[in-house]
């Protein structure tokens, strides 16, 4: 028997008869821990995450905004700078005209002495002490304002610097939201504040938006305050990083607004389904206990002792059918060899099959994950109050970022306009501009027939029409593939400035609108959008044409509307003021109430984990076990039937190194026992020499000489010929019979 066994070496990976059931178990007894800990929570009210994120998406694009300035002013600097190394007078006079500028001068590139100023003090002091090309930075004034300081290298070495002031933008009015913004210094110092917060902030207030303005240097995030009448104030923070200037500045925003404590539970508790799932592993495990693993170690350990020539064994009958049918197939070697009748005992009744077993197992399984998407399936979905306010301040605020980077190119367009200069400078400011705004798509200029004299960037869209007399923005077609949007500003010599509007980056201002935005014209056409979309496509969604026609009367509006897949909120804002008012387009978006963080959507989104967990567990599980278990016992159950039937000729092989394949393999040494004799128990054959050795070439057997009729002799004087015998292979060899 040992040496048998040394014989048969079982190193499968996995050994599945022992092992995988029990992985099995524990697998899916995880999951139902799992289940149990996602699903079994007690539902706590809480300010909802669907809140706390678009208050954060609040915070960050107030703080884009202040960043957008800061880009702006250094833009607008450099443009300044362009021509102006012998006549910095000039440039000072240019830049204090502009609203924008409280003060400029210009300073000696070594010690930063004043060499001329215009308007309010420029804090020498807070220049970045290393411009390269340009730099921006902030500064508190004496008042307790913040203060932006922009400056950018002359030609000649010497710096040209000028200060604005840092404007937050007008909070939503909501009362129940109690939107305000906060500017900080990231040290908490307050430098401003628009909303509620300005006029009055408790010592509790102040130390939270201090809190809030230290953590904002390591990244944006959100604290909340203490609860009082099922209300908890959210600080949402955001650090202010110009996109133009490699350093963020010394500033932080701070958007405070009133949580309302919100429980809406999906109201399914996940201790029954975990319990349930946890009862359906421990019952299948049981099962391919009883129906798998017992009957092959049985019928294994019983071959593996006939099969070592202990012909007194009494082989075990079997429940499960195909290990029965090997059974059957022992019994009759048994018979055979200990000089019995040799009738073979078929097998009969309904026994259990393996390949039954497991799918029984595995759709209970399956049904399981079934059950679970249809309890926490998509349902109506209570969306709070607050929610729908916030959404339609994120909205207005993502469409006050469109409305200012739309005029602002046209500010960029009148600036570069207003150098004056020669041909060459207007080119230099033009490729200036064109290397440091994203928002073209291409800069030229046009002489007042619309020909194209010079161009930066990609090839002009726009058809050759003669410009207009002013400066604004246009929208030149109604139809075709892509929009043409440009600013055009009439220059003194009769030529005209045109910069061409980027879509990709009208796209990226509209992905600051929650859920699926569109921006549409006067008539509902599709400008741009968020999603994939055909231009000028009417929008067919009555919801979104209320929602833009209402916006179009006023502010911002926000509404939960029903639909298909479960109610969601419709936002829409008009892009109001300026040149890019006159186009009369609005910014419309629908958020589903499925995708916002709701406690019954978190609920909803943790069942389908669990559920595709388990279905996971129950598909590679079963199935490997149908694999390395149910496939080769088939086969060994098929030859088996060949024995039953009187087929001993027939070779069985193992299919793996493991249990089934003992089976298989002490089987067929009771076959060859039966067929060749005894001395053939205790042993496996083997084929001679290793798997290195050198294949060796036989010679060809010689093909046997015909005979020949010999020649009728002429004379009769002829000799007799003498033929030699050829030597024939022996039997063995012409049969090809060899050891096995």
């Amino acid at each position: 028997m040992r040496r048998l066994r040394e014989q048969l070496p079982e190193h499968g990976f996995l050994s599945a008869v022992r092992s995988l059931p029990a992985l099995l178990l524990v697998l899916l007894l995880a999951v139902a821990v799992t289940t149990g800990v996602l699903l079994g929570r007690d539902a706590e009210e809480e300010v909802p995450a669907a809140f706390r994120d678009s208050q954060l998406e609040i915070a960050l694009g107030v703080a884009r905004s202040i960043g957008a300035t800061a880009s702006q002013s250094l833009g607008d600097l450099r443009t300044a700078s362009v021509g102006a190394g012998d006549k910095p007078d000039q440039a000072l006079d240019a830049l204090v005209r502009n609203r924008r500028w409280r003060g400029a001068a210009v300073l000696s590139g070594t010690g930063r002495t004043l060499v001329a100023a215009r308007g309010e003090q420029v804090p020498v002091q807070a220049v970045p002490a290393q411009v390269d090309g340009a730099a921006v930075a902030s500064t508190v004034a004496a008042n307790g304002e913040a203060v932006l300081v922009a400056a950018t290298a002359l030609p000649d070495g010497r710096l040209l610097v000028a200060t604005s002031a840092v404007r937050l933008p007008e909070p939503d009015a909501d009362q129940a939201l109690r939107q305000s913004f906060v500017l900080t210094t990231l040290s908490g110092k307050v430098v401003g504040a628009v909303g509620p917060l300005a006029r009055d902030r408790a010592p509790a207030v102040d130390r939270l938006v201090a809190d809030a303005a230290r953590a904002a240097s390591g990244g944006s995030g959100v604290l909340l305050g203490d609860r009082a009448d099922r209300v908890q104030p959210t600080f949402a923070y955001a650090r202010v990083t110009p996109s133009s200037s490699p350093d963020s500045l010394d500033l932080a925003v701070v958007a405070v607004a009133d949580g309302r404590l919100f429980s809406g539970s999906s109201g399914a508790s996940g201790v029954l389904p975990a319990a349930l799932l946890a009862l359906v592993a421990v019952a299948g495990f049981l099962v391919v206990r009883r129906v798998v693993t017992s009957p092959v170690l049985a019928a294994r350990s019983d071959l593996l002792s006939l099969a070592a020539g202990d012909l007194d064994t009494e082989v075990r009958p079997a429940r499960t059918a195909e290990v029965a049918r090997v059974v059957a197939a022992a019994d009759l070697c048994l018979d055979r060899l200990t000089g019995g009748t040799g009738q073979a005992r078929p097998v009969t009744g309904r026994r259990p099959t393996v390949r039954a077993t497991a799918g029984v197992l595995a759709a209970s399984v399956f049904a399981w994950s079934a059950g679970m998407l249809v309890v926490y399936r998509s349902a109506e979905v209570e969306i709070p109050d607050t929610v729908v306010a916030s959404v339609r301040t994120q909205t207005a605020k993502a469409t006050e970022a469109l409305r200012r980077s739309m005029n602002d190119g046209l500010a960029d367009l009148a600036a570069v306009a207003d150098g004056g200069g020669s041909r060459d400078t207007l080119r230099a400011a033009l490729a200036q501009v064109m290397a440091g705004q994203t928002r073209y798509r291409s800069l030229y200029l046009v002489d007042p027939a619309g020909r194209v004299e010079t161009s930066h960037g990609r090839p002009p869209l726009r058809t050759g029409e003669p410009p207009a007399k002013s400066a604004g923005l246009r929208q030149q077609n109604q139809t075709g593939r892509v929009p043409v949007i440009f600013a055009e500003v009439p220059l003194k010599d009769g030529s005209t400035l045109i910069g061409e509007f980027d879509l990709d980056h009208l796209g990226g201002l509209l992905r600051q609108v929650p859920g699926n935005a569109r921006l549409v014209d006067g008539e509902f056409r599709t400008i741009s959008a968020t999603e994939g979309f055909i231009a000028f496509e009417q929008v067919d969604d009555q919801a979104m044409r209320d929602s833009a026609a209402r916006a179009g009367r006023g502010a911002a509006v926000s509404a939960v509307h029903p639909g298909e897949d479960g109610p969601g909120i419709f936002s829409a804002a008009a892009v109001q003021g300026g040149e890019v008012g006159k186009l009369g387009w609005t910014v419309v978006a629908e958020k589903p109430g499925a995708e916002l963080a709701l406690p019954v959507n978190q609920s909803r989104r943790h069942a389908q984990l669990v559920a595709l967990m388990a279905a996971l567990v129950a598909l590679f599980g079963y199935g490997w076990l149908t694999f390395s278990v149910l496939g080769p016992l088939r086969r060994v159950a098929r030859a088996a039937d060949r024995l039953v039937r009187g087929d001993f000729g027939s070779v069985i092989y193992p299919q793996r190194h493991d249990e089934v394949g003992t089976i298989a393999s002490c089987l067929e040494i009771c076959r060859q026992a039966v067929t060749q004799g005894h001395d053939r128990l205790g042993e496996v054959r083997r084929p001679r020499g290793a798997a290195t050795d050198p294949t060796r070439v036989m010679e060809p057997v010689a093909t046997p000489a015909r005979p020949t009729t010999p020649a009728r002799p002429a004379t009769p004087a002829t000799t007799a010929t003498t033929r030699t015998p050829v030597r024939r292979p022996p039997t063995s060899a012409r049969t090809g019979k060899g050891v096995r």
